[in-house]
């Protein structure tokens, strides 16, 4: 039993590192947003970014008046601007990471694509 054990206990070793190898080799980060601004959807990507750096800039001056309201009927109507800037904005965010991740979901796909076709080469 305690040789099976450590056969299993190798096997699992040997694919952590390959793993850890094939990990090693993503660029991470900057890769995943190069991908996304390189992809198909690059044109929505660009769209997008055209509108957030409007809304950012809104929402820091909403949130500038907000701060320096002298009374709490200004401080309410520029909180709930702040807010209503910072809502837009943060779901094209969400729509853009989530199209970072779709892209690198599609290069893992395509990989697997890859090595299943390499090994029905290899099968007899």
């Amino acid at each position: 039993m305690t040789n099976l054990d450590d056969r299993i206990k190798a096997e699992l070793e040997r694919e952590t590192s390959e793993i850890d190898a094939l990990l090693a080799n993503e660029g991470g980060l900057p890769d995943m947003v190069s991908a996304a601004w390189h992809g198909g959807l690059r044109r929505w990507i660009w769209v997008t970014s055209f509108f957030i750096v409007p809304l950012t800039v809104l929402l820091v001056w909403c949130a500038y008046e907000f701060f320096t309201a002298q009374n709490s009927e200004d401080q309410l109507y520029w909180g709930i601007c702040t807010l209503l800037s910072a809502m837009p904005q943060i779901a094209l965010k969400q729509w853009q990471w989530m199209e970072m991740n779709r892209a690198s979901m599609m290069r893992e796909i395509k990989r697997l694509e890859l090595a299943v076709a390499a090994l029905t080469k290899r099968a007899p």
